[in-house]
């Protein structure tokens, strides 16, 4: 084998990924599909590290049209400050490799040159190397779920999930919309599940999922609801995902940008996966306090899988130190990333900056066994970047 760091890399850089959790829409979908260095720039990542930099105007700020905002974003925090941060490093990365000289320039200069190249979401997928995502589809949400009235667009590319999150918090409204398209129920529990069918019918989702708080948490299993959805899952063979720890509304002024971290008890998350043996549970926590607890509870049940550095915890300190703490616990038994992408560019610098930590940790973890005399092959770091990137997430959803 040639130099092991280059080879490492070069099987990083060139390994499939399927992309376990986005907010990607296909292209064809165009009210819901966003593109282009304008979305990028107006994510609300960018849009809160605006307000808490500047002084500007919030309510005057979401009053301008993408263009408008787009161009304070970059003149405040690309040209008027140096741009040190992950979300704005991400843009910078996304420009540079598609070769857009970027120094000195305008926001409509760039966005000129930028909208010059045409890029699909499948040259976007190219250039991460994507070959699957996952997408993040609410039932509930009747303009959303057009796109299952029209599948002109990739459905081997684009995978559905089902959202599951209103029966939980907006629970009148979930039964308006089941009534209207369930005419025979018994009960509401026997209401919503057969909603559910319906959609599941119509979308074919490679899971379930729900993004809960300490609270909703902590009441989940007390739900009159959960027992007949997990019942329904194990017969569908399909994971339930839960995002732990997000704070809604920190600042509600901020807007979608007002979202903060909670502090979440995992055992719930434990129990939750001792009632329900039969059903896997794919799990992402948003506290850096909660990733030494939920990478030893994967180590406790076989039914639970982690998977990626959600948002908040999408920060290169944090990933290099988790990745190494899951490595040395669980060995390569988890999913290393996902996207977390709204906006398809996004999946080329997501991709390229965790690419990077990986190798780097992955080095350190073969030479460390090199030194103890086990010989490591290519093949055998092929096939264990392949684990991580497709073929853990492809045996987890059942679809190899």
């Amino acid at each position: 084998m040639k130099n092991l760091k280059q080879t490492i890399n070069e099987i990083v850089n060139e390994t499939e990924i399927f992309d376990i959790h986005t907010h990607l829409f296909p292209a064809e979908f165009k009210k819901y599909h966003l593109s282009g260095i304008s979305e990028v720039l107006n994510y609300h990542y960018l849009i809160a590290e605006l307000f808490t930099t500047t002084n500007i105007n919030i309510k005057k700020f979401y009053r301008l049209t993408n263009e408008e905002k787009s161009n304070i974003i970059w003149e405040e925090l690309f040209r008027k400050r140096t741009p040190l941060s992950e979300a704005c490093k991400g843009v910078l990365t996304i420009l540079s490799q598609l070769s857009i000289d970027y120094i000195s320039k305008s926001f409509d200069e760039i966005n000129n040159e930028y909208s010059k190249l045409n890029l699909t979401d499948l040259q976007i997928f190219k250039i991460s190397k994507i070959t699957k995502v996952v997408m993040t589809n609410n039932p509930f949400d009747k303009s959303e779920w057009q796109l299952f009235n029209n599948k002109k667009w990739d459905t081997k590319k684009y995978l559905a999930s089902l959202r599951l999150d209103d029966i939980f918090t907006n629970l009148d409204k979930c039964l308006d919309i089941c009534k209207k398209n369930i005419d025979h129920f018994d009960n509401e529990n026997d209401l919503i599940i057969k909603y559910l069918e319906k959609v599941y019918l119509e979308s074919k989702p490679v899971y379930a999922a729900l993004s809960l708080n300490n609270l909703q948490l902590k009441s989940f299993l007390k739900n009159r609801f959960v027992p007949d959805i997990f019942k329904w899952l194990e017969r569908k063979n399909i994971p339930l995902s839960l995002l732990l720890g997000v704070k809604r509304q920190v600042n509600r002024e901020f807007l979608l940008a007002g979202d903060g971290i909670d502090k979440v008890d995992l055992n719930n998350l434990s129990e939750i996966c001792n009632q329900y043996p039969n059903n896997k549970i794919l799990c992402s926590c948003l506290s850096l306090n909660d990733q030494h607890e939920l990478t030893v509870l994967a180590r406790k049940h076989q039914n639970l899988k982690i998977f990626g550095f959600w948002w908040f915890m999408n920060q290169p300190s944090l990933i290099k130190l988790i990745l190494n703490l899951r490595i040395e616990l669980l060995g390569l038994n988890f999913i290393p990333q996902h996207s977390d992408a709204r906006v398809t560019d996004q999946l080329i610098y997501k991709w390229f900056h965790f690419k990077v930590l990986l190798s780097n940790v992955l080095y350190d973890h073969y030479k460390e066994i090199q030194l103890k005399n086990f010989k490591i092959s290519e093949n055998q770091i092929s096939d264990d970047v392949s684990k991580l990137f497709y073929k853990n997430t492809q045996n987890f959803l059942n679809l190899s």
